[in-house]
């Protein structure tokens, strides 16, 4: 109409970038202040418990221009198309009674369409995505880790500051040992060179002895050294055989307690006790050492590593050459922070210069799984403000069909269309760009799932489950978003559509 009675096109598509830019703009203003939101939420999440990350997340020129940047090149992307398109349309043909186009079908919307047909299918691969990260963390939180973290305070002493002889150094930590078993509230203590799930690794080419091995791989077996009750602090079963002992000595034939993974490699299904082990040690220096016990399988490294992990335990008692830093874990009757200034009182007593470093085993295990855990949150807020943003999208197409298309809809009805009718019309449309969007990321979420599959634990990247579910939830909020419109149209009233038509 505009044009009919004028209106120079150059001025109609100054008016329509315009109204562009300026949406635009709002919705980059908006962004801006939620991403500073969000920056801030994602540093409190990403520090670790109690120590906050220190980054500057304030505005500067740089974050101003390049978000005027993007609002300028949407606004004129999502602006100067549509304004062409709608200027190369004859006033004529648009002023003719009738001449609206199809609900779905015209090709006057196969851009509008193509456009919410890929968002749906964007939806989908986020909403994958969310799913598959949210179920590696649901079973990192319920894997069987084969120990107990629970009231467990875990204590390291270095006693570099205390220049104590290595010569001395494993009789002062089983001194500090015997002081620890002997603090109120504790109900079982231990030591070990190492923690799991600590970001520390100590791995050896060990074999059987008189055995060959499956493979070379098989023979890297991942160590550690511990004392008497370990397993029993720890809460790990022991399964066959028996625990170390004081009786397992400098002296004594060297003695070894391997998981089930490394007994069955090594063994297969005869029983390992009393086999001989041996460990290289050095160029041309092979120890033996005997089999006496077999305990569960325990993560060591990380809470995902590989169900093939393979490990063994020597005895304490039995290095002569100890390192200069030994862990001591202490089960407590009570919350394990309570035993802090005991149990340092009781590790003084031994030797008051050593240096002493606490932590709190759960913590430390819940904090390996903090990376997950935020990636598992995104994801998850993404595909859910994705799947808000398609259902818009696919209102905002029906709605807009329905409305220029009133006057069809109209005269279906006046000629005895039924309302159930009408609705089927409109939501065909919906369920077709739907069926197309979901097909299309169904395929990307599978070609995209071998990229992020080393970072899934549980769940493989092709589950059928997380597929089934996203595709649910996709369809059941597009139906939703496309009713709403879809009712408005079943319940038109013809004569009053005719009329402004």
């Amino acid at each position: 109409m505009r044009l009919a009675i004028g209106a120079g096109k150059l001025r109609l598509i100054r008016q329509l970038l315009t109204e562009s830019f300026l949406l635009s703009t709002l919705g980059a203003a908006a962004g801006l202040l939620f991403a500073l939101w969000g920056s801030r939420m994602l540093i409190h999440l990403l520090s670790a418990t109690g120590r906050e990350l220190e980054f500057d997340l304030s505005i500067d020129g740089h974050l101003l221009l390049f978000t005027l940047c993007v609002a300028t090149i949407t606004g004129l992307l999502f602006g100067l198309v549509p304004a062409l398109r709608a200027m190369r349309v004859s006033p004529n043909q648009c002023l003719k009674e009738g001449a609206r186009g199809t609900i779905t079908g015209s090709s006057r919307f196969s851009l509008g369409n193509a456009l919410v047909i890929g968002q749906v299918a964007l939806t989908l691969i986020l909403l994958v995505g969310a799913g598959l990260f949210i179920s590696t963390m649901n079973h990192l939180l319920h894997v069987d880790a084969g120990f107990n973290t629970h009231s467990v305070l875990i204590a390291n002493v270095d006693v570099l500051p205390a220049g104590v002889p290595k010569e001395r150094r494993r009789v002062l930590f089983a001194d500090v040992l015997a002081q620890l078993r002997r603090v109120p509230g504790t109900a079982a203590a231990s030591s070990s060179a190492l923690i799991p799930i600590s970001h520390t690794a100590w791995n050896q080419w060990t074999y059987p002895i008189g055995r060959q091995a499956a493979s070379h791989e098989d023979e890297n077996v991942y160590l550690n050294r511990v004392s008497p009750g370990y397993f029993h602090t720890m809460g790990t079963p022991l399964l066959l055989g028996r625990d170390f002992s004081e009786h397992d000595s400098l002296t004594s034939p060297q003695a070894i307690i391997l998981s089930e993974i490394t007994a069955r490699a090594f063994f297969g299904a005869e029983s390992p006790l009393g086999k001989m082990v041996g460990m290289d040690n050095g160029p041309g220096k092979r120890e033996p050492f005997e089999v006496i016990g077999v305990v569960k399988d325990a993560k060591y490294e990380a809470l995902n590593q590989a169900a093939s992990f393979k490990t063994a335990f020597l005895a304490a008692s039995q290095d002569a050459d100890p390192w200069a830093a030994m862990t001591f874990e202490i089960r407590s009757t009570g919350a394990p922070e309570t035993m802090e200034p005991r149990i340092r009182d009781a590790i003084t007593k031994v030797n008051r210069d050593v240096s002493i470093e606490f932590r709190n085993f759960e913590t430390q295990v819940n904090d390996s799984v903090r990376q997950q855990e935020v990636v598992a949150l995104l994801s998850g807020f993404f595909g859910t403000l994705a799947l808000l943003l398609a259902m818009m999208g696919l209102y905002g197409v029906t709605a807009y069909s329905v409305t220029r298309r009133q006057g069809e809809i109209g005269i279906r009805m006046a000629l005895g269309a039924q309302r159930k009718a009408v609705l089927w019309l409109v939501m065909r449309g919906v369920w077709l760009m739907l069926a197309i969007g979901t097909l299309a990321g169904t395929v990307a979420a599978l070609v995209l799932g071998r990229l992020v599959a080393s970072l899934l634990f549980g769940v493989k990247a092709n589950d059928p489950a997380t597929l089934g579910a996203a595709a649910f939830a996709l369809a059941t909020a597009a139906t939703v978003a496309a009713y709403l419109p879809a009712r408005r149209a079943a319940n038109l009233d013809p004569m009053r559509a005719l009329r402004n038509e």
